[in-house]
């Protein structure tokens, strides 16, 4: 037997849902090969709610398109997995990546919408409710994209709890593609202007602080080398005015041996050779007298 309109509405409201948060998972995703498993997660989930559905809508002969609809979370998992590997082979199709993947995939989800819309107001009753329903879960996810984009950055930071990556990591791979907020330039010097992403502008003031570091090392590496030159040429000045102005630089030493006290040798040998001599002298002259 055909849908009945309210269970219908029911199905309508899940896909949007269901397509919403696929839409939210794949902009989280890392690319690949890093993302392949996360991805593959993600592809399986999707298959498995159209898989439960399925039999309600064919038992219901729900219309085709209705059917076809269910697949689209499917389809928004292998339309990034395509364009990841058109990454591998053209770097500049990073370009439809980020795009496909802004505000957690606002584009994607904004099609199906449309597709789910144009699915409502072709049926005859409950038009008003279903688009509702719509409008009311597209414009607060349009408004949460846009503030994530441009404010806050929650899918950078959801990333990081969920691949245990840094925001910076996840901010270079999501908003800048392959290109590395630390990535040397065609010159050879980093990129180390002022970013609008908060984290990445936060490790770009580290990055800064690193650089002044290093210049003030080589900079104090600088004035101690030219302090010790100057320090040497002080010292020859001060050599070469002391030989200038004749006077001599004594310098100590420890005594090699002890100092001599009283007289020398020789000194009393001519003593003692005097005294005989003038014994000798006495005693002739004393036998001269007695003569």
């Amino acid at each position: 037997m055909p849908f009945k309109h309210f269970t219908e509405t029911v199905l309508v409201v899940l896909l949007a849902l269901a397509t919403i948060v696929t839409g939210i998972a794949v902009s989280l995703l890392p690319p690949i090969p890093e993302g392949f498993v996360p991805w593959a997660i993600v592809f399986v989930a999707a298959i498995i709610y159209p898989a439960i559905f399925y039999p309600l809508l064919k038992s219901n002969r729900a219309d085709y398109s209705f059917r076809a609809l269910h697949f689209a979370p499917v389809g928004i998992a292998l339309g990034w997995l395509l364009i990841q590997v058109a990454m591998l082979k053209e770097p500049r199709t990073e370009v439809a990546e980020r795009i496909y993947t802004w505000g957690f995939g606002i584009l994607p989800v904004a099609v199906v919408f449309v597709l789910l819309a144009v699915f409502c107001l072709q049926v005859i009753r409950r038009r008003i409710p279903r688009l509702a329903f719509l409008i009311v879960f597209l414009v607060p996810f349009a408004a949460l994209a846009f503030a994530t984009e441009q404010y806050t950055h929650w899918d950078n930071q959801i990333a990081a709890v969920l691949w245990n990556q840094p925001p910076l990591q996840i901010a270079q791979q999501s908003s800048e593609g392959t290109s590395s907020v630390l990535s040397v330039s065609s010159r050879g010097e980093k990129n180390l202007s002022t970013s609008s992403v908060p984290e990445e502008e936060a490790w770009r003031q580290k990055l800064r602080s690193v650089e002044r570091g290093s210049v003030h090392s080589e900079s104090s590496k600088a004035t101690i080398s030219v302090g010790g030159t100057i320090d040497g040429v002080n010292a020859a000045l001060e050599v070469s005015g002391q030989k200038s102005s004749g006077k001599k630089h004594v310098v100590k030493k420890p005594a090699t041996k002890l100092p001599k006290s009283g007289g020398e040798m020789d000194a009393l040998g001519l003593l003692a050779l005097a005294g005989f001599a003038g014994t000798v002298h006495l005693r002739n002259r004393k036998e001269k007298i007695s003569d």
